[in-house]
Parts: C-alpha cells; structure tokens; sequence
C-alpha cells in the first residue's frame, strides 16, 4: 500500500501542477482575446460593428447621406461616424490582401496630408479571405497610422456601402452627403482635384 502521507504529497504535487498550468491557459486565453480581434487579423466578433443603413447593391450615389456606423478600431478602442461630422471626409473602403488597396491607400494618405480640413477614415473589410498581409500588418509595413474601422465576418459595412470592388473611396461633404464615390486606384493628381473641391 505505501507510506499514505507519500501519497498524499504526489496527490498534493500533481494537484498544483495541473492548477498552475490552469492558470497558465487562463491567462493565455484572456492574453489572446485582449490581442485578437482588431489587431490579430481577425474581422470583429458579431455585434461588434453597429450601422444604421441596410445592405445596398450598388455604391451610394452622389447627394445620399452617408450611414452612421460604429466599430472596434484596429489597434483598439472604436469608431464612430458620428465623431467625424461637420468636416468633410474620405471614407475608403479596403482589404489588406488587395493588390490595388495596397497601392493605393499609401498614396491617398499622403494626398489627404496636404488638405487640412479634410479628414480621412478608412473601413478594412474582407478580412482573411486571400492570402496576404492582415490589417495590422500592412498598416506597420507601410508607416500608416490614418484611422482604421474594423468590419465583422458578415461584411455589416461593406454591404452598408454597396462594396463592389477595392478599393472603393467615398469623397463626403462636411454635411454628410456623398459628393463622389470611386473603386479602384485613382491618380494622385485626380485625388488632388477631388480634395480640393470638397468642403
């Protein structure tokens, strides 16, 4: 039989051991779900992007009220159309494994930089769905830091916006409105005229 306060020390030892490595896990777990989502790669959990249009088949034309919406940001926090009132904006649309997006979002940020009053907000969407780099990682490869809307699996935003191709970029007046909404790349010299006539 053996000496039983032997056994009652291996049952003891085994005991915290497989405690220790609960709390190892546990704290894996919460360390993982603090990372994932917006910044690991991952489109947003369900519930987490709130927007106030319904799903479109077609880009929003010229003089439509661009729909509120709200959404975890990439790096954490959110996002709120509401906070962007009042001044006019870019709002483009993109996906980190688009070629084009890839492209061309290094140039608008750099073309939006030399127009103050101009705000610009972008919306990753189709997250994981082709190879490439994720969100994060094409924004820290590039040195963007313009913010970043993070869409969920269901494609909430992109369907909101009537996405057809990437990148797709709404130029919004400071009402609200849609003064312009264009897919692919655009020349900078293009942005350029666009920017400059957007209040």
């Amino acid at each position: 039989m053996g000496d039983p306060s032997v056994r009652n020390r291996q049952v003891r030892n085994v005991v915290y051991t497989l405690g220790g490595t609960a709390v190892v896990l546990a704290a894996a777990v919460a360390l993982a779900a603090s990372i994932g989502g917006t910044g690991s790669g991952r489109p947003a959990a369900p519930g987490e992007v709130e927007v106030s249009g319904s799903a479109r088949t077609a880009l929003l034309a010229e003089g439509e009220r661009v729909p509120g919406f709200s959404a975890p940001a990439l790096g954490g926090g959110r996002i709120d159309w509401g906070d962007y009132a009042g001044r006019p904006v870019v709002l483009a649309l993109w996906a980190s494994w688009c070629p084009h997006c890839q492209t061309e979002l290094p140039v608008l940020a750099e073309t939006v930089a030399a127009f103050p009053n101009v705000r610009l907000l972008t919306i990753t969407t189709s997250i994981g769905q082709a190879p490439g780099p994720s969100p994060a990682e094409y924004m820290k490869e590039r040195h963007l830091d313009f913010p970043v809307a993070v869409d969920d699996a269901e494609g909430t935003l992109a369907r909101a916006f009537g996405l057809q191709y990437f990148p797709t970029l709404y130029f919004v007046r400071s009402d609200g409105t849609v003064m312009k909404a264009l897919d692919g790349e655009v020349p900078a010299s293009d942005l350029r005229t666009l920017l400059a006539s957007l209040s």
